[in-house]
């Protein structure tokens, strides 16, 4: 499972969250939120469950924020 960065910058833009605000929201820290976003990292269980709890607060689909990889 990984992060879908793209979505996630334009869940940001659309909101007018700075990604240092969008962090905060996901529950993460800026740094490693950061890192996720310019590919450095693929993200693990506390940003995925920052990602489900903010989709489900914010009433959009999981599915377009968090992308399964099939291998």
């Amino acid at each position: 499972m990984r992060a879908n960065c793209s979505a996630l910058q334009q869940l940001a833009e659309a909101k007018n969250w700075s990604i240092p605000e969008l962090a905060r929201r996901l529950g993460v820290d800026y740094s490693y939120l950061f890192r996720i976003l310019r590919g450095e990292k693929q993200g693990g269980a506390k940003l995925w469950s920052g990602i489900y709890s903010l989709c489900k607060q914010e009433g959009l689909a999981v599915e377009d924020y968090l992308l399964i990889d099939d291998k």
